[in-house]
């Protein structure tokens, strides 16, 4: 562990509220389907569109950030983030629920995107990888909950309470960042936002390295995306479960990724970051293949899906830390609009993979089953593809 794990505590704070109001809204989902009385893919809007917002945000908050520094933009962020989930509690009908929502993970999103500028203004590359992988496993320990808390909160006290909920996490997130955070970076201090992104982006994306590790990170976060989008349907419609049962299973998965993450920081300095991106895609890959495998075979039940579902999600914990460490370190100049540009791309991808979830039927799962495996074949072809050619 680092020396300064209040540090490390931080930055995860800093990037974990876009994780809970993501995972809380999940077993919530079928219940404002019903509240509003509207159909899921209008619902499914509060999810995807949140991730669109949150999306569009980031590839605005990393080159603000090297232009203004760390922490201005981050207080922007997390100040928004609390006026988003005051508007949803208090939303009338779904249309203000939609924009609440976007408005709530347009502002979370500036920690995700902060929080790993931070670690490559302070650590080097392989160091970065182990801070990330710390990182992420405290954060995880918010989304194993969250589903759970928001399956209980709205069975107890109605869905508007699990936005109660993200506030009180917004203001406590707010207070340590005035308090326990001290700027990183020094101000570019010159030219325009707009220019700042159009002399960044495109060196960026020239750069196989940057696109390989982008490539890992975006499908491989759409094979969670496919799960969060689309089991909660599956659970209530095909195992006809109530919400706090898809919690309770979810958490299996987030567990799964925390054992990766831990595992991460231990044996990525002996593998080093690309081996360690290849090895687990590829058997994440293999276990997509054994869902379908055991469906196909008539093994229909939830532990079919979510054990096999736990695995994956140790083979992410291993491999998105060095995706994202990897991508924020090809360029450290400009390291805060590479952590933007690729948490742009991967939420923008994230939210077509659980729009497409939220829209599939949910009486048979072998389109979800499908989805899980395109996603797990294009995060490890992508990688593995663009590192190949890299190097000829």
């Amino acid at each position: 562990m680092p020396r300064n794990v209040r540090f490390v505590a931080l930055l995860a704070l800093m990037s974990g509220l876009a994780p809970i109001s993501i995972h809380i809204l999940l077993p919530v989902l079928p219940e404002i389907e019903r509240a509003f009385g509207r159909g899921g893919g209008i619902t499914q809007l509060t999810l995807t569109l949140g991730l669109v917002a949150m999306a569009i945000s980031t590839i605005a908050y990393g080159p603000a950030a090297d232009r203004f520094g760390r922490k201005p933009v981050l207080l922007f962020g997390l100040i928004m983030f609390l006026f988003g989930s005051l508007l949803c509690f208090w939303s009338p009908n779904i249309e203000v629920l939609i924009f609440g929502r976007v408005v709530q993970a347009a502002g979370g999103a500036a920690g995700m995107v902060i929080s790993r500028a931070i670690v490559r203004d302070v650590y080097g590359r392989e160091e970065s990888a182990r801070i990330i992988g710390y990182m992420m496993s405290m954060i995880i320990l918010a989304p194993i909950f969250a589903p759970l808390i928001g399956g209980f909160l709205t069975e107890f006290f109605g869905w508007q309470s699990v936005f109660v909920f993200a506030t009180i996490i917004g203001i406590i997130a707010l207070t340590f960042t005035l308090r326990g955070y001290q700027e990183t970076a020094q101000p570019s201090g010159h030219g325009s936002l707009f220019r700042e992104m159009v002399t960044a982006f495109p060196i960026l994306l020239r750069d196989r390295a940057f696109l390989a590790y982008t490539g890992y990170a975006c499908f491989g976060v759409s094979i969670f995306m496919t799960f969060s989008g689309g089991l909660p349907f599956i659970m209530v419609n095909l195992f006809h479960r109530p919400p706090s049962d898809f919690g309770q299973f979810f958490m299996l998965i987030m567990t799964g990724f925390l054992i990766g993450t831990f595992l991460s920081t231990r044996l990525t300095p002996k593998i080093g970051i690309e081996n360690m991106i290849r090895l687990a895609s590829g058997c994440g890959l293999l276990v997509a293949l054994l869902i379908l495998a055991l469906f196909l075979m008539g093994f229909v039940s939830p532990w079919s899906l979510f054990g096999p579902a736990a695995a994956m999600g140790i083979f992410h914990g291993l491999a998105m830390p060095n995706a994202q460490a990897g991508g924020v370190s090809v360029n450290p100049a400009i390291a805060g609009s590479a952590s933007g540009l690729l948490m742009f791309i991967q939420m923008s991808v994230g939210a077509g993979f659980a729009q497409l979830a939220g829209m599939i039927p949910t009486d048979t799962p072998f389109p979800i089953i499908i989805q899980i495996c395109i996603a797990a074949f294009l995060a490890f072809a992508s990688f593995t593809i663009l590192m190949w050619r890299r190097r000829t």
